[in-house]
């Protein structure tokens, strides 16, 4: 995945937007391959484990996660709301982690493998530019890191991943299968079911928003992993409608075009020439756009970033995506959704929303668009479409959280439940004899 043309788009954005890593990437393309590419490989290698915390647990710890962005760390604090009699040691990434004992010792014994995976970096570097490098090297400096640590704590009978590509859960997820330990996975985004590459879900048991993303993963991602579906997060709310448009929301994700940004909010105004407008960002930063050059200084336009997204659904009547997975959430908190497959540079339908009928494509804005959207919206059946992709659409959330926490069971705590399944057979010998 990250050597795919889609994630290269990505990092070339990053580095548009960051002086640091523009940096990095020209200090790095300078070096030779043969010794110094290969060696700040090894120092980012060196910075991973070094920042992975925390340095402090009690021991009594029973599982393991590890968590990096907000829709990540939400993610996880869901699972544990599951089963809070499972103890979960949390393992995030940050800088004033790296001064520990436990970070020193770990970072240590990395040194100490640098010979055995010198080779491997070499042809790393002569092979790709430095982001996909790092962040494959970065997966091997997280799976030695974990491998130590279930090595340390028998105790840790699972993990728990928030993602399927990432490198700290790729090499978490790697080092539990590698020393016997099983796997949870719980999806933080709906899974893009016409990208070109979907990462395979390399987990023993996971838990996902509803039938559509489960269908996807069984059949383009090698996922053989026993599935629970959860919903999305949050309650869920029936579609909404104003007598008028008053708030407009644009919600963007990675790979915005600009200037088709900048002519769309001038259409709505034209349209609309009282109304709010809300643009919000991705809300990874390293993604976040400068929005001065298109002059966005009309007072009923406001730019945000990492604002409480329920509050901000709430605030919309109407809301324009592009390839975002927002747009699942945003007609689950009962928002209509129209989507404008040219306002990013991912390709029609990423996500296969609109080839479901889940989401309304517009061409561009209409005087009419909202009238399209109510009938849209309330045609029969649509309701059954939003259930596939949010299994707790409209419904009670008891069912499906005790469905889900019984097969979570089986998984964080293995041992016990093969005592369980094994308790009926041996009271019935007994009862025979």
């Amino acid at each position: 995945m990250e050597t795919s043309a889609s994630r290269s788009a990505v990092f070339n954005e990053i580095k548009s937007k960051n002086a640091l890593y523009r940096f990095v990437d020209w200090i790095y393309q300078s070096c030779d391959d043969r010794i110094f590419k290969p060696l700040l490989l090894f120092a980012y290698m060196l910075k991973c484990v070094a920042c992975t915390g925390p340095s402090c647990v009690k021991g009594t710890e029973e599982a393991v996660a590890i968590s990096q962005f907000p829709n990540e760390h939400r993610t996880i604090d869901r699972v544990e709301s599951l089963v809070p009699q499972i103890e979960v040691l949390r393992i995030s990434l940050a800088l004033r982690q790296s001064f520990g004992r436990e970070q020193w010792r770990a970072t240590a014994a990395l040194i100490l493998t640098a010979g055995r995976i010198f080779r491997f970096l070499q042809v790393l570097a002569r092979s790709h530019n430095f982001m996909p490098s790092a962040r494959i090297a970065g997966t091997l400096a997280f799976y030695i890191r974990f491998s130590y640590l279930f090595t340390e704590r028998p105790g840790l009978e699972a993990a728990i991943v928030a993602s399927n590509y990432s490198p700290e859960a790729v090499g978490m997820a790697a080092a539990a299968h590698r020393k016997d330990r099983r796997v949870v996975y719980a999806n933080h985004a709906p899974v893009p079911a016409n990208a070109s590459f979907i990462p395979p879900v390399l987990a023993d048991c996971a838990l996902v928003y509803g039938e559509a993303m489960s269908q996807t993963y069984i059949q383009s991602s090698k996922c053989t992993a026993e599935i629970a579906l959860i919903g999305q997060p949050g309650a869920s709310e029936p579609m909404k409608f104003k007598e008028e448009v008053k708030t407009v929301g644009i919600f963007l994700t990675a790979g915005t075009r600009v200037e088709v940004l900048q002519s769309l909010i001038a259409s709505v105004l034209l349209g609309l020439p009282f109304a709010r407008i809300i643009i919000r960002q991705h809300p990874v930063t390293l993604l976040q756009s400068d929005f001065a050059e298109i002059g966005l200084d009309d007072l009923n336009v406001k730019v945000t970033i990492g604002e409480p997204l329920e509050a901000q659904i709430a605030a919309c009547d109407i809301v324009i995506c592009g390839n975002s997975g927002v747009a699942l959430n945003v007609v689950s908190g009962g928002r209509p959704v129209a989507y404008l497959s040219s306002l990013d540079d991912g390709k029609f339908d990423t996500l296969g929303f609109v080839q479901s009928r889940l989401i309304y494509s517009m061409p561009w804005w209409t005087d009419d668009l909202y009238s399209r959207l109510k009938h849209f919206y309330q045609t029969s059946g649509w309701q059954d479409t939003m259930r596939r992709y949010d299994a707790a659409y409209l419904v009670d959330r008891d069912a499906l959280n005790m469905s889900a926490r019984e097969v979570l069971m089986r998984h964080l705590k293995p041992s016990s439940s093969s005592t369980e399944a094994q308790a009926p057979k041996v009271s019935k010998v007994l009862v025979s004899a």
